[in-house]
């Protein structure tokens, strides 16, 4: 069947939306990357992040029109990268699920320290816990199956490890500096210590 002139034009887009879906993208990364590089303090030059990204300076304006809406986009999408990290790990078993979140949250900390610094100045709604149903109902089944403790409170349970993951991320390069240890061991110290913790919420064979 031969294509219509509307196939056509459908077709003729595509390579255009690639190319600016692909821009966008390496703009945003730019950005972050910039953020951890000076730190968020230190403001966000759009020259250099075009130059990071390698395209032309024009496309930042004209794709995101400001700077801070350039910073949204790159807060979205990377919201998204961690929120699809995370629901990947709510099938891991109890300890394993918990662990996983804070690791998550590491990897993202320079996301992490704009959105709450965004949210300290009273230019950004954060929710601190989007996923909140989810992990709920991941600790109901563990509960039901008798995985953990049933007298566990899941809600302040959840506010807890999120404080935690929040805190720690935010502030790891900080401890590691302040306690003289690398922050790599730091990590590693971290979750044997969660591990240790989370453990005791868990239920045995002999518990049942």
């Amino acid at each position: 069947m031969p294509s219509t002139s509307e196939d056509d034009n459908v077709a003729s887009l595509r390579p255009e939306k690639a190319a600016k879906d692909s821009s966008v993208t390496l703009l945003e990364q730019a950005a972050l990357d910039l953020i951890e590089e000076n730190g968020v303090l230190a403001g966000l030059n759009l020259r250099e992040v075009a130059e990071m990204a390698g395209v032309n300076r024009a496309l930042v304006y004209h794709h995101f029109g400001s700077r801070e809406e350039l910073l949204r986009s790159a807060l979205t999408r990377d919201l998204k990268d961690r929120l699809d990290q995370i629901t990947q790990g709510l099938s891991l078993p109890f300890n394993s699920r918990v662990r996983q979140m804070v690791r998550t949250m590491v990897q993202h900390q320079p996301a992490l320290r704009l959105a709450m610094l965004l949210m300290l100045d009273g230019k950004e709604s954060v929710r601190l816990a989007p996923l909140k149903d989810a992990w709920l109902e991941t600790f109901k089944q563990d509960q039901a199956e008798r995985k953990i403790d049933e007298a566990l409170d899941l809600e302040g349970f959840l506010v807890m490890i999120s404080a935690l993951s929040y805190g720690y991320a935010l502030m790891r390069e900080s401890f590691a500096e302040e306690f003289d240890i690398d922050p790599v061991n730091l990590d590693w110290r971290l979750e044997s210590v969660l591990d240790q913790f989370l453990s005791k919420y868990e239920t045995s064979e002999d518990d049942l």
